[in-house]
């Protein structure tokens, strides 16, 4: 019995471009044998926490394996919390986002750490994205609101790009084409920010209508040691990304540790 990769709206037409990524590690990335028999692979998200797991025991039954579990791979949690202990049991944790999680988890400091899509550059070379190049993307959450008149005064060349995209490889490219394309990212879909820390290109977190679980946004950089407040406008963001270079923090982080305890076999 092989293990079912899961994530968010994956049985949706529209899915949300962070959780759709999973589509673009099994088919450009992964084979599709895993090191594991069985279970629910979670390869990206916010999503180690106590529901995922119980809903992975579930599946186990259903199954007739009777021993469901859910592996999580480069994965975050959404608050301090730690897992139910009786449900930490039945999760294999391959790596945390970052140091919060890991913290929050109780894992050992050996865990490799970093959101999973910081190894894409390793293998997707993005194109230019004709409706994005050297323009100032602004990336609302799924659930947010595209920036108002207010937000963008003073931003020039200003385009919103919303994460809501058609679950398939070909929309995750060109989502991550058009983010590359940038000259600098407003992001308020975390994401967004992953793809731009991953690929040099110039970012900010921003705060936009509300912040979506603050604790991910820390886990996230946490890793690189800096912390990046949430700004609400193109000049502040500009002012934010100049005090804190995350591009140089990112040169000096090493992700191979994670991607050799990733759950499946590379292409």
């Amino acid at each position: 019995m092989s293990p079912s990769v899961t994530f968010w709206k994956q049985d949706e037409e529209m899915g949300n471009f962070g959780d759709s990524l999973t589509l673009l590690y099994m088919d450009r990335i992964f084979e599709a044998r895993s090191r594991f028999s069985f279970g629910s692979v979670y390869l990206v998200g916010s999503v180690i926490e106590d529901r995922r797991i119980r809903r992975a025991l579930a599946d186990g039954y259903e199954q007739g394996d009777g021993c469901g579990q859910a592996i999580f791979w480069g994965c975050g949690r959404r608050a301090e919390q730690r897992l139910h202990p009786v449900l930490a049991n039945r999760a294999i944790i391959l790596g945390t986002r970052g140091t919060l999680t890991r913290t929050a988890l109780g894992l050992p400091r050996g865990t490799p750490l970093g959101d999973s899509a910081l190894i894409l550059p390793k293998f997707y070379r993005p194109h230019a994205h004709p409706a994005t190049t050297g323009k100032v993307v602004w990336v609302p959450h799924i659930h947010h609101r595209d920036p108002t008149p207010e937000d963008l005064d003073g931003c020039p060349d200003a385009v919103t790009l919303r994460p809501e995209i058609p679950n398939t490889v070909e929309a995750c490219e060109r989502f991550i084409d058009a983010i590359v394309s940038a000259r600098f990212v407003m992001a308020n879909a975390m994401h967004a920010a992953v793809i731009a820390l991953a690929y040099g290109v110039p970012f900010c977190f921003w705060g936009g209508y509300q912040i979506d679980l603050p604790f991910k946004w820390r886990d996230l950089t946490s890793p690189m040691d800096f912390q990046m407040e949430f700004q609400p406008t193109f000049a502040a963001g500009q002012a934010e990304f100049d005090r804190l270079r995350p591009d140089k923090a990112f040169q000096a982080f090493n992700i191979d540790p994670l991607l050799k305890i990733a759950p499946f076999k590379l292409r």
